[in-house]
């Protein structure tokens, strides 16, 4: 299973992204794990507040480069459409949501950590949209929840220029809610979720239903991500960006047997 789900005695769930071997990024089926446990999550009484992390200190590297590297438009529109819909209901669950930022949050990665509602990250975690370099838009509405997390401003430039940021220069333009040492992240999280089980369940529940009513919407997000990829200039960049990947993973194999002998 690339998610794990587990509850705590006192209301916690602890959402679990663990696909190492690929820094948690998320192809269709981890998409589609997130889903359920999403679903399933939203079925229980229990539950009063959600982290999201990833495994290994490493939130999410973004989508699998691997599906997107040159999917039918009919693919293309179903995973757009499969990563908004999870990522809905994700930001609509009537518990308040926490995403734990280590290593990166890149693209879809990003994308996942704005449909929480909180975002607390390690100050050297790497966070960005870098999707327009490849050929792409985020699918997955994430341009809305930045707009609306940190505004217009910040969203254009992050977007258009695809620059990263690091944790502390994202809780300066208000895209996480706090940044800490490596040493810290622990005890701020523990922290954040001891403060939301000390508020009302109830009240909690109809604050986020009047905060779901403010938020920014794109109906044009998911079916733009779609043509893009189909685009020949996005498949030609998706694939040169996949075959330098592996050219590096071959030099590093050829290092380290060349230290071994």
């Amino acid at each position: 299973m690339n998610v794990r789900t587990e509850v705590t005695e006192h209301g916690v769930a602890h959402v679990l992204l663990c696909r190492t071997r690929k820094r948690n990024a998320l192809d269709r089926a981890t998409i589609e794990q997130l889903r359920d446990a999403v679903a399933g999550l939203a079925t229980r009484s229990d539950v009063r507040v959600v982290v999201v992390r990833g495994q290994d200190g490493v939130f999410c590297a973004g989508a699998d480069i691997g599906d997107w590297a040159a999917p039918s438009p009919q693919e293309a529109a179903v995973l757009s459409q499969l990563g908004q819909d999870t990522f809905d209901a994700l930001a609509d669950l009537p518990v308040p949501t926490v995403a734990v930022i280590e290593g990166c949050a890149l693209g879809g990665g990003l994308e996942l950590a704005l449909a929480c509602d909180l975002r607390i990250s390690t100050s050297d975690a790497v966070l960005g949209l870098p999707e327009l370099g490849l050929g792409n838009l985020p699918s997955w509405g994430g341009t809305a929840r930045l707009v609306d997390v940190a505004g217009l401003g910040v969203t254009r430039h992050l977007l258009l220029s695809g620059e990263l940021v690091d944790g502390a220069r994202a809780a300066a333009l208000l895209v996480v809610t706090s940044a800490h040492p490596q040493d810290g992240l622990d005890a701020a999280v523990e922290a954040t979720v001891s403060r939301l089980l000390a508020a009302e369940p109830h009240a909690l529940a109809l604050s986020k239903r009047v905060l779901r009513e403010l938020r920014s919407e794109s109906s044009l997000e998911a079916a733009l991500a779609a043509y893009t990829a189909g685009l020949e200039s996005s498949r030609a960049r998706k694939q040169a960006f996949l075959e330098s990947r592996r050219t590096s993973r071959a030099a590093r194999a050829a290092a380290s047997t060349a230290e071994a002998s």
